[in-house]
């Protein structure tokens, strides 16, 4: 397994035609297994989201793209980039934005944008925000099955909420679970949660970690770090 740790992929790519498109500058950050530094794929970072465009404009400007329109660039985008310089990583995570579970041409949209960029969807794991997942509710699971059929691995944002019931099927659809773990207690976020998905598999991955930090966060069965801070 490819050998990794944070600082190698720490890069902000500037891309002309992104900017003049209006589209976002990425940051590749990478995810970590705590324990080895050994890679585990590496996450897109958009500087900004499709909810901030919205707040800026009107809703009947034609001009700006849906939410699935939007996701299925920044996977082109995020894709592009990637492979014009060199990060091959895998899975490569998106964060999608809250309306394009919503959106009944998200995964249409989003198979799009891969065939665009030359990229397979089983490369791609997009993310899916708590907020967007809980409040649909019975329903939620189905759309996320949707993009999962055309390939897509799909994993649950936890990091401002975790809402979402972790039922045998969501445990069966969710690959991975971004969390913060110094927020769960402020979230309350019970830890049987976090130890019934990583007993099933799910890869449990923290953010603002730091390497010293591993054998706490193995206790509560979270393996997984993104761009971990170096021990001061």
């Amino acid at each position: 397994m490819t050998q990794a740790r944070a600082s190698h992929l720490r890069l902000v790519v500037n891309e002309p035609q992104a900017v003049a498109a209006r589209q976002p500058k990425l940051r590749f950050r990478p995810v970590l297994r705590m324990a080895d530094g050994a890679a585990y794929g590496m996450h897109a970072e958009a500087d900004v989201a499709f909810e901030d465009t919205v707040q800026l404009r009107h809703f009947s400007d034609a001009a700006h793209p849906s939410a699935a329109a939007w996701l299925g660039e920044l996977i082109e985008l995020a894709a592009r980039i990637a492979h014009d310089t060199g990060l091959d990583l895998r899975p490569l995570s998106i964060s999608a934005p809250m309306a394009a579970l919503a959106d009944k041409d998200g995964p249409m949209a989003a198979e799009a944008g891969a065939a665009r960029a030359g990229i397979l969807p089983q490369e791609i794991r997009i993310d899916f925000c708590d907020a967007s997942v809980s409040a649909l509710e019975d329903l939620a699971l189905d759309r996320v099955d949707a993009f999962r059929r055309r390939g897509f691995r799909v994993g649950l944002d936890a990091r401002k909420s975790w809402r979402t019931p972790m039922g045998a099927r969501a445990r069966m659809t969710f690959e991975a679970v971004r969390l913060d773990p110094s927020r769960c207690d402020a979230l309350e976020i019970p830890m049987t949660r976090l130890e019934v998905a990583c007993a099933d598999g799910i890869a449990l991955i923290a953010e603002n970690v730091h390497w010293r930090d591993t054998e706490r966060l193995a206790e509560l069965g979270v393996h997984f770090g993104m761009s971990p801070k170096a021990d001061s």
